[in-house]
């Protein structure tokens, strides 16, 4: 049998690499955003292998046969059809890692070898991070509506119009989120007033307590105001110390995390209730790298390509809301 060349071992190394740190990848992945952190710990992940779209059912009405009668009492027999299933679009997130000939030709040696390996795997790696965060708050229309269902579009400023997994807005009233807008209105003044609002009314006639919002996340100078009035009225400190020692911040609203990030939408605070939010993945093609690729017209030079295949989904709109606006 012959001996494996210069090439092949290279291919190797880097594919054994990635094997070995792909669980930890993965994690660093979602730990470094706020609501992927958030989704990850509360078990909002979720795997669908294949299929034309990714299909996810949701209950958006009640059985109106329930009722009381007295002694005797007849009731009408009726259907209510109660269950529809949304269709989202898988979205294919990539990137690559390119082999230069010069580059190992030049640093042959092992140690220089394993450094240059883990330097370009820890590159794709923080880019992938950055490619995540930004599409998070975004309306899907990103690289050209290839990127994922964002936040911004599930929960959108104006939420009577768009379609959203599949189904229209504007005919479905219960598929729109809660929404205000705080233009020409002073933050000192009224924030805290629409943010108790918000909370409620995204709260509004659902059962117990995971009816309200879980999670809110804003942009950075919305959520200094709120900690601005935090230390007027005492402090108010999140429960989760581990998303304060990552650097999401220390704040609580209700007892819920209270959260910024660098890519949410300037003036925006969203009241998010990830118990109807998943996010899903094909288990196939999870942050995997695929196989090395010649460069045409660049000899010995080669690339490999990185997948995720997955999509941000929603069962129930009008538990999310929106804040916008806030100056």
């Amino acid at each position: 049998m012959a001996a494996p060349t210069y090439n092949e071992s290279l291919n190797v190394m880097y594919a054994t690499t990635w094997a070995l740190r792909k669980p930890k990848i993965i994690d660093n992945i979602y730990t470094a955003t706020p609501f992927f952190y958030a989704m990850k710990k509360r078990d909002r992940m979720d795997t669908q292998s294949g299929g034309r779209w990714i299909e996810h059912p949701l209950n958006y009405g009640k059985n109106e046969s329930v009722g009381f009668i007295g002694r005797g009492g007849t009731v009408d027999l009726a259907h209510y059809d109660t269950v529809t299933t949304t269709h989202w679009d898988w979205k294919y997130l990539t990137g690559h890692i390119i082999r230069y000939f010069a580059d190992f030709q030049k640093n042959r040696g092992k140690a220089a070898l394993i450094s240059k390996v883990n330097a370009d795997i820890d590159n794709l790696q923080n880019s992938l991070i950055d490619a995540t965060e930004d599409a998070l708050f975004g309306d899907g229309t990103g690289d050209a509506n290839k990127a994922f269902d964002g936040i911004g579009n599930i929960v959108a400023e104006a939420p009577a119009t768009g379609t959203v997994g599949g189904l229209n807005r504007a005919t479905y009233d219960w598929w729109r989120n809660k929404y205000k807008d705080m233009v020409d209105e002073d933050p000192s003044v009224y924030l805290s007033k629409r943010m108790r609002t918000m909370f409620n009314d995204c709260g509004a006639g659902g059962e117990g307590v995971s009816r309200f919002p879980d999670l809110i996340v804003c942009d950075q100078n919305s959520y200094e105001l709120y900690d601005e009035e935090c230390l007027e009225i005492g402090r108010i400190l999140m429960g989760d110390k581990k998303m304060a020692d990552l650097g999401f911040g220390d704040l609580a609203y209700k007892g819920r995390p209270m959260t910024w990030s660098p890519s949410c939408t300037d003036g925006s605070m969203y009241f998010l209730n990830t118990a109807f939010l998943k996010w899903t993945v094909d288990p196939v093609e999870n942050f995997n790298l695929g196989e090395w690729l010649p460069i045409i017209n660049q000899p010995r030079d080669v690339v490999s390509h990185a997948m995720a295949v997955g999509n941000l989904v929603c069962s129930n709109s009008k538990r999310q809301g929106v804040i916008f606006d806030i100056s």
